[in-house]
């Protein structure tokens, strides 16, 4: 360790020199760059032993220290150790708020200091304040609070939402806590916002109030005529019918879905597949082209068509997070994150090996080869196929059970082309191909009808499966019919169905 320390020692001295040897500034006997080796240390709050970091220059270095930090030595020169300690965190005898200070290591400029933030534990809700949940919007986050006496309306996997005495201002809770709808609860936590703005509190401490209470929800705003334009500024209660499709309700004639997220168990979405359904509950925020929705309650109207595949990717997400993989379709972003298939990783597993496990298979071919290198990518939550001069597809598992004989069976999905730098579309031509034994057929997906420049979107492509047998053994596959060629022919892929309907 020793070794180790002295050689990174050295690299940083030497570079240091090499930048500011010969700069022609005046001589100064402070030193024109300063590095610590840490950037933030954290202390307990009282008898919390001192700790040690390593300042590195290559003159002489002082230091800016809040009151309550000691730094020993406070000044020096070149490399040193130096003991950092804090004082206990204490105000009239008991544990005060947390706090946070900044010691800054200066040399002769503004640019050659090192900053390293100090934290140091304490009591979070001494002196909170009390906030109605109509008062949270407008707290900034990271802001402590109490939110005392609210009614729990909906609960998902990870935690709940409340509501006020008026039934008016609602919020979402993240929280691990046994709580029942129509509990009253005391929440202690931190403030913070979703990706749309709408506020949620992290929960610390969740006291229930009182149990049993029975809950009146407000009329619910229908959005089912309005999906495609629907948006909020607030968790607003609304209510969607369509037809159940794993988390997501489709509805007839519309671009798009809504999801409803973290459902409990106690839902049993999964009886529900293919099933007219309603559900209402509480706005989570807008993702093009989804709805995301807390889910108070699901009526279940009755089967609608029978679903023999459904994949929505969204069990990616992990893997999405892990390689901050992006969203081009729905931001028009050409240069949105998307890592190849076996790069992002979580507990060790690739995108790629997850998806081999589910039964996934791939094609990849360049104008030379059938079995070229990786070409297919992840986004959140979707795929990429294809970069100039590859192509690629995907083989679906296998179905879980054997489409009826005289059932027809449709097949869906959504799907967008690339569009180029110079805003050209990816002249992309799908195709389905239904596989039995040696007997084939393949079906032609309609094509974009993008005009060059065009925003991208994504297309809902539908087409019905006749005059094939859909077994346990069929084999089946989208691709394009633009194959091992040197051009670009990139496309997106998401939300994959194969139903019929209910006889």
């Amino acid at each position: 360790m020793e070794f180790l320390k002295y050689t990174y020692t050295a690299v940083i001295l030497m570079a240091l020199l090499f930048s500011f040897g010969s700069c022609g500034e005046d001589e100064s006997s402070l030193s024109k760059a300063v590095l610590a080796s840490a950037g933030s240390l954290s202390f307990e709050g009282t008898g919390s032993a001192p700790q040690i970091i390593t300042v590195y220059a290559d003159a002489d270095w002082l230091t800016e220290v809040p009151e309550w930090i000691t730094v020993s030595p406070a000044s020096g020169t070149g490399m040193m150790d130096v003991t950092i300690a804090v004082s206990d965190n204490l105000r009239d005898g008991a544990l005060d708020n947390p706090r946070r200070g900044v010691i800054v290591f200066k040399g002769a400029t503004l640019d050659s200091r090192a900053q390293v933030i100090v934290n140091q534990m304490g009591d979070k809700f001494r002196d909170v304040k009390d906030y109605t949940v109509a008062e949270l919007a407008a707290l900034a986050d990271e802001t402590v609070v109490s939110v005392p006496n609210v009614t729990v309306m909906a609960l998902t996997t990870e935690g709940f939402i409340v509501t006020d005495a008026q039934n008016a201002n609602n919020v979402y809770v993240l929280g691990d806590a046994s709580v029942s709808v129509g509990n009253k609860v005391t929440i202690l936590g931190n403030k913070s916002s979703n990706s749309q703005s709408l506020p949620i509190v992290e929960a610390d401490n969740i006291k229930i109030v009182s149990t049993g209470g029975e809950v009146t929800y407000p009329s619910a705003k229908d959005i089912t005529d309005e999906v495609d334009k629907y948006n909020a500024t607030a968790r607003e209660f609304i209510a969607v019918s369509g037809i159940l499709n794993g988390a997501n309700v489709s509805v007839a004639d519309a671009n798009y879905t809504v999801t409803i997220i973290d459902a409990p168990a106690s839902f049993d979405l999964a009886s529900m597949n293919g099933h007219r359904v309603v559900v209402t509950g509480y706005f989570d925020g807008l993702a093009a082209p989804v709805v995301k929705v807390f889910a108070a309650e699901v009526e279940d109207n009755g089967i609608a068509k029978d679903i023999y595949f459904f994949e929505d990717f969204e069990w990616l997400d992990p893997w999405s997070v892990a390689g901050k993989a992006g969203r081009t379709v729905e931001t028009d972003n050409l240069s949105a994150t998307a890592p190849q298939l076996p790069t992002p990783k979580v507990d060790g597993k690739s995108a790629l090996a997850a998806l081999l496990e589910r039964g996934y298979a791939f094609l990849r071919v360049t104008p030379a080869t059938t079995n070229a290198t990786e070409c297919i990518y992840l986004q959140q939550n979707y795929l990429k196929f294809g970069k100039t001069g590859f192509q690629a597809g995907i083989i679906l598992p296998k179905l879980e059970k054997d489409v009826p004989p005289g059932a027809t069976a449709v097949m869906s999905f959504d799907w967008c082309p690339m569009r180029q730098g110079s805003g050209v579309i990816d002249p992309v031509n799908l195709i389905v191909i239904v596989k039995n034994g040696s007997d084939e057929m393949e079906f032609s997906i309609p094509p974009a009808g993008f005009e060059n420049g065009q925003k991208l979107e994504w297309i809902r492509a539908e087409v019905a499966l006749t005059g094939v047998v859909l077994t346990k053994e069929t084999t089946i596959t989208i691709r394009q019919t633009n194959w091992q060629l040197a051009t670009a022919n990139r496309y997106f892929l998401d939300n994959i169905e194969i139903s019929s309907l209910a006889r």
